[in-house]
């Protein structure tokens, strides 16, 4: 499964598929990927499982559009 279909169905078990969109997406994946480049606990902990990469897409786009960065 795509990881953009996993953090929808996330969100959606959160109630807050309202707040994806493609943009947003794209945006906390990339903050996801330049942060496993600088920290390697941060890369091995999402290699661990697939689902801890979308789990942490999830929780960033949730926390990062609350605050009003997205």
């Amino acid at each position: 499964m795509s990881k953009k279909i996993e953090v929808k169905k996330i969100l959606k078990e959160k109630g807050k598929l309202d707040l994806f969109t493609d943009a947003r997406f794209k945006q906390v994946k990339a903050v996801m990927k330049y942060g496993m480049k600088q920290d390697d606990w941060l890369k091995n902990f999402l290699g661990l499982d697939p689902l801890n990469k979308s789990q942490w897409c999830a929780d960033h786009l949730i926390r990062l559009v609350e605050a009003g960065y997205l």
